[in-house]
């Protein structure tokens, strides 16, 4: 018999409401930003699927950062336009 896996959208599902109490911990402002980096990690949840890790937290993980760097190169770059412009 082969294992079943679980699909990686219920794992990221579970992640999340294990996380609840975590969240409801952290001020307002902070629930916001922990929203919007969950949301991040479900818009690549295709990516999760492909890597079919035992450790979605680590997918999850890799999808925010990734997601973070993309942000810092975008505002480095607006940075140097507006010095260029000066």
């Amino acid at each position: 018999m082969g294992r079943t896996v679980i699909p990686y959208s219920r794992q990221m599902q579970y992640i999340e409401s294990s996380l609840g109490q975590y969240r409801r911990g952290l001020r307002k402002p902070d629930q916001e930003i922990f929203d919007e980096l969950i949301r991040t990690a479900k818009l690549q949840v295709q990516a999760g699927v492909m890597a079919s890790s035992p450790y979605p937290i680590d997918i999850m993980l890799l999808t925010m950062m990734i997601d973070l760097k993309k942000e810092i190169l975008r505002l480095k770059k607006e940075t140097e336009t507006l010095r260029k412009s000066e």
